[in-house]
């Protein structure tokens, strides 16, 4: 395995980096008091060439997304955008992990409808999973339901954190069939924006943290889908275990919120005159060591993808997930001692960094995770796709 990154990933490493400095950072403020979705910074990464990184070559994109060519590519973006903020980080992350399904899942026509635009003009897509009360009945116990119909199918529920739903061409969700259980009723569909029956609530979205990345609640009442926009079939989801495919996506936003964290407090103690302090040298220390440690458990991941050792690298993104899970909270920790409580003042960089991956992460179940590779090592059965 070589640890050195391509031409390739270094040219997007820095040109994300760029845009960081010179775009994101600078309107992460804006986004955060707005609770607005970033689509000037979607647009930037768009007009660099790489809102279809998480697509095939073939089709316009660079390879990326777990089953690609060449998985790096795309977690590089999602990790160097959240070093500057953290929000449209969960942003691109989103759109990555809906695009390359649908070019995993999809047929040609839904390729050139929905993917097409992507390259050609920056359209966006998501994909909405989640339900209010899901964590307690389980990740496919879903309450929306898809009824057949002559033609398509009829949609009524609720879906909350659907990222990017004011913004996209398409919302992609998840429903189960009418009178069928999951899994094997589990069922996803397309959207197109301003589809009769589907409707963003009002107010929905007001959180602590993460308050760029807009993830209203959508309401489907009576909505028709047509046949053509049902992604893969019944069951695909689960069958395909593709939660397991977005466990890296998660982990390279905690490295990179974790790495703009380091790089706050590298220009922000030697102001406040505590450089010098052994305390504040040994935190700094520490957080960097975390985060290099965590950063090639990432990259080996991404690699293992590579190498289609898919059982493997699923398992490995669940260990690379959780030691960047908890290194995001240890340096905020740490973070929070050595800058001080003037630090966390008002709008202050720190404070949202801190706000951000405090609320991001409590989006994953750091125990399950844990158990979960607990049970694959004792030969027990386990389930790559739990993480609530």
């Amino acid at each position: 395995m070589d640890f050195s990154l391509t031409r390739k990933h270094r040219d997007i490493y820095e040109t994300v980096g760029a845009l960081g400095r010179e775009h994101f950072a600078k309107r992460a403020e804006h986004y955060d008091k707005t609770a607005q979705s970033p689509v000037q910074n979607l647009r930037d990464l768009f007009e660099a060439g790489l809102l279809g990184a998480a697509l095939r070559e073939e089709i316009g994109g660079l390879g990326g997304g777990a089953l690609g060519a060449d998985p790096l590519v795309s977690l590089l973006v999602v990790e160097q955008t959240a070093r500057y903020c953290v929000s449209t980080a969960q942003c691109i992350h989103i759109h990555y992990n809906s695009s390359h399904r649908i070019d995993q899942i999809g047929n040609d026509e839904q390729r050139a409808r929905l993917l097409g635009p992507i390259v050609e003009e920056g359209a966006l897509l998501n994909s909405t999973a989640s339900e209010p009360g899901r964590t307690a009945r389980g990740l496919y116990a879903l309450q929306t339901e898809a009824e057949k119909v002559a033609g398509g199918w009829i949609l009524n529920g609720v879906k909350n954190y659907a990222t990017l739903a004011d913004v996209v061409h398409y919302n992609t969700l998840s429903a189960v069939i009418k009178n069928q259980k999951a899994p094997e009723g589990h069922i996803s569909f397309a959207i197109p924006q301003g589809a009769p029956g589907l409707s963003i609530e009002p107010g929905s979205w007001d959180p602590l943290g993460m308050r760029g990345a807009f993830s209203p609640n959508l309401i489907l009442e009576d909505c028709y889908v047509p046949d053509r926009d049902t992604l893969g079939t019944p069951g695909e989801t689960p069958r395909g275990r593709w939660q397991a495919k977005s466990h890296l996506s998660f982990a390279a936003q905690y490295v990179g919120g974790s790495e703009g964290i380091f790089d706050y407090l590298k220009e922000y103690l030697p102001k406040r005159g505590t450089a010098g302090d052994s305390y504040t040298q040994l935190r700094m220390g520490e957080i960097r060591i975390a985060i290099d440690a965590a950063r090639w458990l990432v990259y080996r991941a991404a690699w293992l993808w590579q190498q289609k050792n898919i059982v493997e690298a699923e398992l490995f993104s669940m260990n690379a997930k959780y030691q960047a899970l908890q290194t995001a909270i240890v340096v905020m920790d740490k973070a929070a001692q050595i800058a001080g409580s003037s630090a966390l003042l008002g709008d202050s960089p720190l404070a949202r960094f801190i706000r951000d991956l405090r609320f991001q992460t409590l989006h994953e179940n750091l125990d399950k995770t844990a158990a979960t590779l607990g049970k694959y090592h004792l030969g027990q059965s386990y389930d790559v796709t739990s993480r609530l």
